[in-house]
């Protein structure tokens, strides 16, 4: 999804644009409460573009990154959660449901930690980056 926006500080590769307002968001039913309004967003700038405070950019947010970000610190631990408790159950059979119940938790905090090491190891590739000035994007 690519996004017009206007550049409103610059660290390094790092830059904090403002998301223009699109043409349908003057009827959007969301209009007065919608985030992308109210919040700046930290996108990077991989291709080193020249660019300065003011500057209209577009920004290209993708979503197939979102979705392994989300998968990586939300779903992994949930399917761990099952599994764990799964896992526990299995082993601990007669036991009654406390140790599935700490091996699910256990579980779910071992794939947390992995999620957040993954998600660190890729933390640029997850964010939106800036494809270009504006009218100079093909």
């Amino acid at each position: 999804m690519r996004e017009r926006a206007i550049v409103k500080e610059i660290k390094g590769d790092m830059v904090t644009v403002s998301i223009e307002l699109q043409e349908g968001c003057a009827v959007c039913v969301n209009n007065g409460r919608c985030k992308i309004r109210k919040s700046d967003l930290s996108v990077y700038n991989k291709d080193h573009i020249d660019i300065d405070e003011g500057d209209r950019v577009v920004v290209e947010i993708r979503t197939s990154e979102q979705a392994k970000s989300a998968f990586w610190v939300l779903g992994f631990p949930l399917i761990m959660l099952f599994v764990g408790y799964g896992f526990g159950a299995f082993i601990f059979k007669g036991s009654g449901e406390g140790p599935a119940v700490v091996c699910a938790g256990l579980g779910f905090i071992f794939a947390m930690g992995i999620g957040m090491l993954i998600q660190y190891r890729r933390k640029l590739k997850s964010f939106p980056y800036i494809l270009g000035k504006e009218g100079e994007i093909l």
